[in-house]
């Protein structure tokens, strides 16, 4: 789990404290994680959309911090998108109320539950981050039951885009396997007919493909964080722009050289000899892409496995 720790510099030290978390919690801490020379507000965002928690350490100085305030305005809007619960305040000192805060932003947090950690000594310390754990804990707990009630979320998750990668290709060499006979054979009766279904089964298939693979993005990112999506987005760039919108709409070619078989190239020798060569051009340039499209997603869905 993925906590991004937002704080005032002077609450600096309680900050480090407080991300001691267990092993189970990665958290995010600007003076950890920041290098000289990072454009700060692109950097901290990718942080925030990176995180499953956004922890706020409340103090009245941390109130009036404007970059505080931005970070957690940023938290809020995230949250709105997360549709579930994203943002836990930590209080740093006794007798703030949120609801009274002199800012706004802070103002929305008014009705939150909050985990306190006011002390401190070695002691406080350790029990405040054990109320934030047990609060993680829970949270994760409903998280998991709401997403994959039978467990095994990621894997099934991982699964599940697997087996979309690996039915489009079967379903395109299923394809590329009838086109690859001559056009004289393909306007054979016997042949027509496997191509049809061929073709029926590729395009029930492809219904909505595109939408599907930009629809797992987000949850990639949510399950795997930025360097996974990153490489998602490349993958599935890949299959949408150079595969099925590039070398497999190309066979579309094919199919209008078969519609036109009785009207032109059945009486034009000619014509259906620049249209089969026109066929065996489509399935040599579909041939390397479909190679990369193996050797892709396969090693993507390799990174995504335990």
């Amino acid at each position: 789990m993925r906590v991004f720790i937002s704080h005032a510099w002077e609450d600096k030290p309680v900050a480090l404290e407080l991300a001691r978390l267990p092993p189970f919690v990665k958290a995010w801490v600007d003076v950890r994680e920041l290098l000289g020379g990072q454009d700060l507000d692109p950097t901290i965002i990718e942080a925030i959309e990176d995180s499953h928690v956004f922890l706020t350490l409340v103090s009245r100085v941390a109130m009036t911090k404007p970059y505080v305030n931005k970070e957690l305005a940023w938290a809020l809007e995230r949250e709105a998108k997360k549709d579930r619960v994203f943002i836990l305040p930590v209080m740093l000192e006794p007798g703030i109320s949120l609801a009274e805060s002199p800012s706004e932003t802070f103002r929305r947090l008014g009705t939150r539950l909050f985990v306190g950690a006011t002390g401190r000594s070695d002691a406080d310390y350790a029990a405040a981050r054990a109320d934030i754990a047990q609060t993680l804990f829970h949270w994760a707990s409903d998280w998991l039951d709401r997403f994959e009630p039978r467990g095994d979320h990621d894997r099934l998750f991982v699964e599940r885009l697997e087996g979309q990668l690996v039915e489009y290709r079967e379903r395109l060499f299923e394809l590329k396997a009838i086109l690859e006979w001559p056009l004289a054979k393909l306007t054979e009766d016997a042949v027509a007919a496997q191509l049809v279904q061929s073709m029926t089964r590729y395009n029930e298939f492809t219904d909505g493909f595109a939408a599907r693979l930009l629809g797992m993005d987000a949850e990639v990112r949510w399950r795997f964080g930025a360097a996974a999506q990153r490489g998602y987005k490349r993958l599935r760039d890949f299959v949408i722009d150079e595969v099925y919108q590039g070398a497999a709409f190309a066979l579309n070619d094919i199919i209008e050289s078969l519609n036109q078989w009785d009207g032109v190239l059945s009486r034009d020798a000619a014509a259906f000899a620049a249209a089969d060569a026109r066929r065996a051009e489509r399935i040599e340039a579909l041939e390397p892409v479909l190679d990369e499209l193996v050797e892709r997603s396969t090693d993507f869905v390799q990174t995504l496995k335990p």
